[in-house]
């Protein structure tokens, strides 16, 4: 780890070698506790709450420990004023929380500089990978996700994955859904899901896809429920191009609504249910 931080850390002061030079602003940071109550949004460049930021909110509400909470990016304009740049979720649920302090760095700024903060901090900021989020719940011992992992192993599936790579035979980016689908139908059958995958369709690169596995495992679970043998699912599985299903899928979206994955999952089953007088629903 430290070679990589290393490496990570010469390759930018490399970078950083090749830029102009250009001075230091003379802002004067401060670091402080700050009362709640201080704390003002303001409605010229922080957005409008919208639904996601509210589940946002819930989540930092009912997930609360200091050392996920950080520190709130915070502007004192002329008048004292204390503005906050970056933090506005945060702000709210210390709020609902009651909590009287939170910490704070705060430079001295007018609005345009707040605005052009706001703008810089959000686009620098690096959104986590749903892999790398994985890896990490995976390290904290959370049930869900060492299932997975351990279900992975066992099939020999790789979920390294270059950004923008397709994906090759036993390879995934799919773990997010692959920790709802074993949270909604376990392990097992999930695992005997992608195994009928792979056993019908040996070497196929892009198979095990979010779309493909969401859908053969639902309707994998109905044949289970219902007792039926999933040596239909497999032939047809075989027979099936998922991308093709998927576009198919799609433009039931746009004539229907609904999820693509649903409407993959009644194609599918029409394939399953051929010549049988008692269908599968």
């Amino acid at each position: 780890m430290t070679d990589a931080l290393d490496e990570t850390a010469t390759f930018a002061r490399e970078r950083i070698k090749a830029l102009p030079v250009v001075p230091p602003a003379t802002i004067a940071v401060e670091i402080a506790l700050t009362p709640v109550e201080d704390l003002r949004i303001h409605p010229a460049y922080q957005r409008k709450i919208s639904q996601g930021g509210m589940s946002k909110i819930t989540k930092i509400i009912r997930d609360f420990t200091w050392a996920r909470f950080g520190a709130l990016s915070v502007a004192r304009a002329e008048d004292g004023t204390l503005w906050v740049v970056d933090g506005q979720h945060r702000m709210i649920a210390a709020r609902a929380l009651r909590l009287t302090h939170v910490p704070t760095v705060i430079a001295a700024s007018d609005l345009a500089d707040q605005a052009r903060d706001f703008v810089g901090i959000n686009t620098i900021r690096t959104s986590v990978a749903s892999i790398d989020k994985f890896r990490a719940r995976v390290a904290s011992g959370d049930q869900t996700a060492l299932a997975v992992s351990e279900l992975l192993g066992t099939l020999e599936i790789s979920t390294e994955v270059a950004a923008g790579a397709a994906i090759g035979p036993k390879e995934t980016r799919a773990v997010a859904l692959l920790e709802k689908l074993v949270a909604r139908y376990g392990s097992g059958t999930v695992g005997d899901a992608i195994e009928i995958m792979l056993d019908a369709q040996p070497g196929q690169s892009n198979l095990l896809t979010a779309f493909a596995i969401e859908v053969v495992t639902t309707v994998y679970a109905k044949m289970i429920e219902a007792k039926r043998d999933p040596a239909r699912l497999q032939s047809a599985v075989a027979d099936t191009d998922f991308e093709t299903l998927k576009a198919d899928a799609a433009q039931l979206v746009r004539l229907r609504g609904g999820r693509t994955a649903a409407h993959g999952v009644e194609q599918l089953l029409l394939a399953v249910n051929k010549g049988l007088r008692e269908r599968l629903a």
